[in-house]
């Protein structure tokens, strides 16, 4: 019952005979200490027993997973050394794949240009090269009196200006020719 009774924390003075059934005529026994001791002593080692025995299983959990966790750090990073090999085994079989790709399109291309010149020479004659020049650039043949004979001849003589002027002026005017031949060959498109 609670001890808030009759409008106020107090409670009534004569004890009703509710509360207490029946009077207390014999003495209360001595309470057992030493069986409480013993109890407390046993509910304490049985504790201590408990944390000692959760202390060692967290000890060795402690172990067990930093033993775990050490090999699966060793485990990972093996297999990454493992991973880089095989990524640059790879990158090298690649590119050696790469570089044979190419030696077949080189030598593709080596033998189509063979083909290509055999067919140029084949093809090209020296008729045909004058029957070209004479239709798509408009070249004739020379007449004699465009004809210029040159004598060089093998010896070196020291010439003076005034003793080589008539020969002189022949040279001259080959040269300016020849010069004027060239010059107009490369503005042609």
């Amino acid at each position: 019952m609670s001890e808030y009774e009759y409008g106020n924390l107090a409670l009534n003075a004569e004890p009703s005979p509710q509360h207490y059934p029946r009077p207390i005529s014999e003495p209360l026994p001595y309470p057992d200490y030493e069986s409480e001791r013993k109890a407390r002593e046993e509910k304490r080692r049985s504790l201590q027993y408990a944390n000692n025995v959760y202390a060692a299983y967290k000890q060795s959990t402690r172990a067990r997973t930093r033993h775990m966790l050490s090999l699966i750090i060793v485990v990972m990073i093996a297999a990454f050394i493992l991973g880089i090999s095989v990524w640059r085994y790879a990158q090298i079989v690649e590119l050696n794949f790469s570089n044979v790709r190419l030696t077949r399109q080189i030598k593709e291309l080596e033998k189509e240009n063979s083909l290509i010149q055999n067919e140029i020479s084949n093809k090209m004659s020296l008729e045909e090269i004058k029957e070209n020049a004479s239709r798509e650039i408009g070249l004739q043949r020379a007449n004699p009196e465009q004809i210029i004979q040159l004598n060089f001849s093998a010896v070196d003589k020291v010439i003076f200006a005034a003793e080589a002027a008539p020969e002189n002026m022949e040279y001259d005017f080959a040269v300016s020719t020849i010069e004027e031949w060239v010059t107009e060959q490369r503005e042609l498109p």
